[in-house]
């Protein structure tokens, strides 16, 4: 198609977008409150979850370097749909700066609670307990339009299912810290999909 080259160029640009969204909040929050251990994550769970971005970085790089290496995953997506891909992935990226700036100081690379962690019920938050692992979900699933393959998604889901083990321990070190307030907001918010009062 004559427009792939677009749209390996939109796919970079999304990709980068977010990394450097989240290099720049985990940076901020660390320089503010201290690195935080990654000691305690579940070997399996890191373990996947490193195999797993390994898998989708390596089809990224694929696709944008030689798309022929991904021709087998190619879907016959229309070019609406690649479009709307994009617009899709767009909102991703925005999305993903309202998650981290509603974070502030508080995100972290692993299940563990900052020393001086606040409980973040405002903004995205306000509707899912883990609207970062959705956005994700979203983001990739836009990718997997826009590049027209179903690699994108493929390596998501393992990654996701991974994640949703780990927002149990997550959700146990928010209880421990923060207790009835905690159980309140988690009485009232959906993990990943908005609870309907």
């Amino acid at each position: 198609m004559p427009e792939d080259g677009l749209f390996r160029w939109i796919s970079l640009a999304s990709i980068l977008s977010m990394i450097g969204i989240s290099i720049f909040f985990r940076h901020r929050a660390d320089q503010a409150g201290g690195r935080v251990s990654r000691a305690d994550e579940a070997t399996p769970i890191r373990l996947g979850l490193g195999i797993s971005g390994l898998m989708g970085f390596g089809g990224l790089i694929a696709y944008l370097v030689w798309p022929p290496a991904l021709a087998w995953t190619f879907l016959p997506v229309p070019l609406w749909a690649r479009w709307l891909g994009v617009a899709v992935a767009a909102a991703g990226g925005a999305g993903a700066w309202w998650i981290f700036s509603t974070l502030g100081n508080n995100v972290t690379r692993t299940a563990r609670t900052r020393e001086g962690a606040t409980l973040v019920t405002t903004g995205p938050y306000a509707i899912v307990r883990h609207p970062l692992y959705v956005n994700a979900a979203i983001v990739f699933t836009a990718l997997s339009l826009v590049t027209r393959s179903w690699w994108f998604v493929a390596w998501i889901v393992p990654a996701l299912v991974l994640l949703s083990f780990r927002t149990r321990t997550e959700e146990a070190n928010l209880e421990a810290r923060f207790g009835d307030a905690w159980r309140g907001y988690a009485a009232r918010t959906g993990r990943f999909v908005p609870k309907l009062q």
